[in-house]
Order: C-alpha cells, then sequence, then structure tokens
C-alpha cells in the first residue's frame, strides 16, 4: 500500500515549511490581506490567474475549501488562525501560492481558507491537520492531509487524494483516481479509466462507469465494487479479513481467479467454488465468462466473496 508520500508530507509539515524567507510585502498579496500575530484576522485578496493554472495550497491547521469558477483569477477569503503571521500569495499567471504563514508551531494555528480558483486550474492542496473539500474544478487535483478527511466532487479529470486519520469521498467523472486513507473509509462514485483505492481500517466503496484498470484493497474493512469492465480491463480486488462484494454486468467478459482461505464463496456467474484440499478450509474458484478476455481476481484471507449481477 503506498504510503511513502503520506509519510513524507508528515514529515515536510512536522519541520514547519510555513515560515518563509523573504516574506511577500502585504501589497504583492493584494490590498485585503491582514494578519496580526496572536490574533485571529480576515483575509480577502485576488490575483489574476491562467485558465489552467497550477495553483498551490497550503494551510497547516484547519480548513481548505477550493471552488472552482469561470474567472480567470485566484480570490482567497477566510481567517487566519491566532499564531499566523501572514499570507504567502504570490505568483500570477501559470503558477500561483496561497500558503499560511506563522511563527509558532504551525499545528496549533488555525485558519479557515476560502479559494476560488479558474475552472480548469491544477490543484496542489497540502495541510496537516486540516480538513479539504473541492468542487466544480474540472482540471487535476492532488490533496493531502495527515489528520482530515477529504472530499472532492465536480469534474476534475485526475484526482489524488490521501489521508491517515479520515475518510476520503470522491464523486465526479475522473478518468484517472488515485485514492488513500489508513485509517478511514474510502468512497469513489462516478469514476472511469484507472483507479487505485486502499484503506486500512475502514469501508472501501466504488461505483462508476468502465473500468480499465482497477485495483481495490482494504486490510479489516469490508470492500464494495460496482462497475463495467472494458475489453482487456484487469480488477484486482484484496483484503485481509474484510468481504468483497463484486458487482458487475451480466454480461461481461471476463477472466476469474477467485480464492479466501477460511471464508466463502457466492458466485452469480457460474460454477461454485472448490476446496483446494482435505485438510484446508482455502476454497478457489477458476471460470470465465462472455469468451474471456478482462481479468478479474478476487483474494481474502478470512473474509467472505460475493459476485453478483448487476
Amino acid at each position: 500500500m503506498p504510503t511513502l508520500t503520506v509519510l513524507s508530507l508528515c514529515l515536510a509539515l512536522g519541520a514547519g515549511p510555513h515560515a518563509r524567507s523573504p516574506r511577500p510585502s502585504r501589497h504583492e498579496a493584494g490590498p485585503h490581506v491582514l494578519a496580526l500575530v496572536g490574533e485571529a484576522e480576515r483575509v480577502d485578496a485576488r490575483r489574476g490567474a491562467s485558465a489552467d493554472a497550477l495553483v498551490e495550497i497550503e494551510n497547516p491547521a484547519g480548513s481548505i475549501k477550493v471552488v472552482g469558477w469561470e474567472r480567470n483569477e485566484v480570490m482567497v477569503t477566510g481567517q487566519l488562525g491566532a499564531g499566523a503571521s501572514g499570507l504567502d500569495f504570490t505568483g500570477s499567471g501559470s503558477r500561483i501560492r496561497v500558503g499560511v504563514e506563522t511563527e509558532r508551531n504551525p499545528h496549533g494555528v488555525i485558519s479557515s481558507l476560502e479559494v476560488h480558483v479558474p475552472l480548469r486550474s491544477r490543484l496542489q492542496i497540502e495541510s496537516f491537520a486540516g480538513s479539504i473539500t473541492v468542487s466544480e474544478v474540472a482540471g487535476t487535483v492532488k490533496a493531502e492531509t495527515v489528520n482530515g478527511s477529504i472530499t472532492v466532487s465536480g469534474q476534475a479529470r485526475e484526482i489524488h487524494a490521501e489521508t491517515v486519520n479520515g475518510s476520503v469521498e470522491v464523486s465526479g467523472a475522473s478518468k484517472d483516481t488515485q485514492v488513500e486513507s489508513v485509517n478511514g473509509s474510502v468512497t469513489v462514485r462516478g469514476a472511469s479509466g484507472a483507479l487505485q483505492a486502499s484503506t486500512v481500517n475502514g469501508r472501501l466503496e466504488v461505483s462508476g462507469g468502465t473500468f480499465s484498470r482497477a485495483h481495490v484493497e482494504t486490510v479489516s474493512g469490508s470492500l464494495a465494487f460496482e462497475g463495467g469492465l472494458s475489453s482487456g480491463a484487469t480488477l484486482e480486488a484484496e483484503t485481509v479479513s474484510g468481504s468483497v462484494v463484486l458487482s458487475l454486468p451480466a454480461n461481461v467478459a471476463a477472466d476469474f481467479s477467485v480464492s479466501t482461505f477460511s471464508g466463502s464463496i457466492d458466485n452469480a456467474f457460474g460454477p461454485p467454488a472448490t476446496r483446494v484440499g482435505r485438510h484446508t478450509s482455502e476454497k478457489e474458484l477458476q471460470f470465465s465468462t462472455g469468451g474471456g478476455g478482462a481479468s478479474v481476481s478476487v483474494h481474502t484471507l478470512s473474509g467472505s466473496i460475493t459476485l453478483r449481477k448487476r
């Protein structure tokens, strides 16, 4: 399970990258940025940006809300928490940075930011102890936090979302989706194309269109997948102690490989499972439907497996 990115984020944010030198002046950040150390202050500023600008947003603790709009500008409103030294709002055109600066432990400075960005922006969002919400963005979204939930909705074409302690919920027409939590549920709705989704302690639920490549994995949570498979697609579903339910089109053309060590297998597409040997509870099942084509593998240690027709 890919946890290096999240762990690197923990270390990077823990080191406190929010005090920068030299710091941009208030005039550079816009005429309405207000911040006083030790006091919570409102912020209201905007900058021109290209239609597909890279917008980098960083807030160590609190909340980040990003909304796409039709204007070619970035607008930041919200409140900087007590202990913030200012807002780093710099750049123009193809690259804009928005960051909360602090002069003490950044994780204790609770700020709330609402950022409006051009509809086709490329977003890179980071927090440590904050929630992240993105809506109405049609570009790409990369969002990472450690202690907080992530919610992405809209028409983003690519979504990459990771958290350690919190849920991840993605809805929309993403064609390339990577979502991960350690302690939290993961929900994906409306995606298609390529998908990688995982959680350690939490439920994983996917419902979408037609997938060309999908890998879904949990350790101790249940897993539910509903979607179609393109010709030659691969679908891999794995759990340790959670149940697996796959809901596929009745006419799916695929080659199946299914096994569980101590759970049951319920197959609506054809033959029943058989035991691997007389002295083991392990069961396995291999069969094809519709002449084959796509590859479907499902494996659990102690969870049950159910294959359903949509």
